[in-house]
């Protein structure tokens, strides 16, 4: 702007000889306007300039407070998290750690019953025993003080090893699996819960898992442990989908809702074994099942 105005002074000054003293004076005045208005004008651009740097400064400020509060809440986001996992986890420890008292109180409760029942058995007279166990004898063909038949002692022997030698042929893995069937066939149930168990977490990439893991069902089934036999059967469900014992669990899980009485989540699974399983000699029954319903 200053600039301007001095050329204009310049030409001014070439052509003063041609101008009045009047028309120079107000050539001044309007010179000094003009440099009165540019001086105003420069002045404004200058404050608009520190305004300009104070709201980016302003800004800035306001960009590190709100990194600073976004760290903030990932940090305490990441802590609740972390919170959250380690209850869940502790939940999920209590609740097995409940089960596992209700299973043993359980258990406590059958043996307390069979001892009732046993003892209430002792009142018989011995006489009445002795009779019993003389027609047995008798029936059975054993001789007075022979504890079983010839034949059947030598055929249990006969059993017993060629048992001990097939399990000798088998490997690790075959051997713990056929202890715990062993055990489960001779309803053995706590000892068969062990090996099946053990045997789930040192082999669990085994074809014979899901059949360990359907056998852990059967056991609280035989139990009349309804609830806990559901949640065993439904881990062969979803940790062994394409094993060959998913029909049979499904199936055994429709029969468990049934002995609590509840109809509406039994009719549920036999409905979807018969869906997804039609061929399968467990849809048949669980058809028959429904059809009862």
């Amino acid at each position: 702007m200053k600039k301007r105005i001095y050329i204009l002074a310049f030409c001014l000054t070439l052509f003063v000889g041609c101008v009045s003293q009047q028309e120079m004076l107000d050539i001044q005045n309007r010179l000094t306007a003009l440099e009165t208005q540019g001086s105003s004008s420069l002045t404004s651009y200058n404050q608009v300039d520190t305004r300009i740097e104070s709201l980016e400064s302003q800004l800035h400020h306001i960009k590190q407070s709100l990194d600073l509060v976004e760290k903030q809440f990932r940090e305490q986001y990441a802590g609740i998290k972390a919170n959250s996992n380690t209850s869940r986890h502790e939940i999920r420890q209590i609740t097995g750690r409940l089960e596992e008292i209700e299973y043993h109180l359980k258990k406590k409760f059958h043996l307390l019953k069979q001892q009732k029942q046993t003892s209430s058995q002792a009142d018989v007279p011995i006489d009445t025993i002795i009779g019993r166990l003389q027609r047995i004898e008798s029936y059975l063909g054993i001789k007075e003080g022979q504890t079983s038949p010839p034949s059947q002692t030598n055929q249990n022997f006969q059993s017993k090893t060629a048992s001990d030698s097939t399990l000798k042929s088998q490997s690790p893995e075959d051997q713990m699996y056929a202890k715990g069937k062993s055990a489960f066939d001779n309803k053995d149930f706590e000892t068969a819960r062990i090996k099946f168990v053990n045997f789930i977490k040192k082999f669990p990439k085994s074809k014979q898992a899901d059949n360990a893991q359907f056998w852990m069902g059967e056991i609280y089934f035989q139990e009349k442990w309804f609830e806990k036999a559901i949640l065993e059967y439904q881990k062969v469900i979803e940790t062994y989908p394409n094993g060959n014992k998913v029909p049979a669990a499904l199936l055994k899980q429709g029969l468990s809702f049934l002995e609590l009485n509840d109809k509406t989540n039994a009719s549920l699974i036999l409905k979807e074994l018969t869906k997804k399983y039609p061929e399968r000699p467990e849809a048949k029954l669980a058809q028959k099942k429904l059809n009862e319903l």
